[in-house]
């Protein structure tokens, strides 16, 4: 990632295709409210695919703010590792509002290279982030499982900002010390997509308080870019714990990257669940999917039961 791939003509598969390739893009032309007034929207328009959840947070310096999110210092590189069934976002959108032209600059790494030239030179090394089992120490809670895994049946590179505590971290630290990230200036205006999959992102510090983006992550049906040989690995990774799973608590399969089937009918209903919660009219929902609208509002209220049957345990 030693360019900038700057798209100024936005249509989804160009996007999708500069995702694939580079794990990143930077768009002009876009305008970045869209992306807080009806993110779900925005998404689907952007890329051309219905995403299946969208998490959105504003990124902002504020007075007495503890977070990366709400603070003006430095963020070490990391992955957005939240998880939605079991998989972290696949996609994360930073919509600018406000820039600061002395600071604040994006880090990017490609992991994708960065293992390339781990194995060249430490082939040791390279093995064990797919197969070491580690704690991924999180602020929205602790991860579990190799650095570099399958979670929710898509490769996936885990990094937190405090992973040097123990011995992998430290020596992927090492790495991380002597690869220098790409830094992308997004100015007010512009969007940056990236793989957060599989790129790695920080932020350098700035002054200018005024400063302020719009986060997206997004959950998609399908991963913005397969690596076979990699997912390979992972699989033989997975096929030699899932055993040892097979009688853990489903929170904590979870949290390893276990989830469930995904079951195509379900996921469906749900979407559409979700889009009249998000205020579509029934009526609209109805004559799109060919669903007769009392089973819309059957669905809404078994969801929901559902969702209050777990949330009171």
């Amino acid at each position: 990632m030693s360019t900038y791939h700057l798209v100024t003509h936005i249509e989804p598969q160009v996007l999708r295709e500069g995702l694939a390739r580079y794990g990143f893009v930077l768009c002009t032309g876009i305008q970045p409210e869209e992306a807080g007034r009806d993110f779900w929207g925005f998404t689907e328009r952007l890329l051309g695919l219905r995403p299946r959840m969208v998490e959105r947070q504003p990124i902002q310096a504020v007075e007495g703010g503890h977070s990366f999110a709400s603070t003006s210092r430095f963020t070490p590189l990391h992955t957005d590792s939240q998880l939605y069934d079991g998989a972290p976002p696949d996609l994360q959108v930073m919509a600018c509002h406000h820039a600061d032209e002395g600071g604040g600059e994006s880090l990017l790494l490609d992991t994708w290279s960065l293992l390339t030239a781990i194995e060249e030179r430490d082939p040791e090394l390279f093995i064990t982030l797919f197969r070491a089992w580690r704690i991924h120490p999180f602020v929205f809670g602790d991860l579990t499982g190799p650095t570099v895994a399958l979670r929710g049946n898509a490769l996936a590179f885990t990094h937190s900002p405090r992973s040097r505590e123990d011995a992998v971290g430290q020596r992927l630290a090492t790495w991380l010390e002597h690869s220098p990230p790409l830094q992308v200036p997004v100015r007010a205006g512009e969007v940056l997509l990236l793989d957060n999959r599989r790129v790695l992102h920080g932020r350098r510090a700035f002054q200018d308080v005024r400063r302020c983006f719009t986060r997206l992550l997004v959950w998609l049906p399908e991963p913005l870019a397969r690596h076979p040989r990699y997912e390979a690995l992972a699989q033989e990774m997975r096929r030699e714990v899932e055993v040892k799973m097979a009688g853990v608590p489903a929170e904590a399969r979870r949290r390893a990257g276990f989830s469930g089937k995904v079951l195509p009918v379900a996921e469906e209903r749900l979407q559409i669940v979700l889009a009249m919660l998000r205020g579509a009219p029934p009526g609209v929902l109805a004559a799109r999917y060919r669903v007769p609208e009392p089973t819309l509002y059957v669905w809404r209220d078994e969801a929901l039961r559902a969702a209050l049957e777990v949330l009171d345990r």
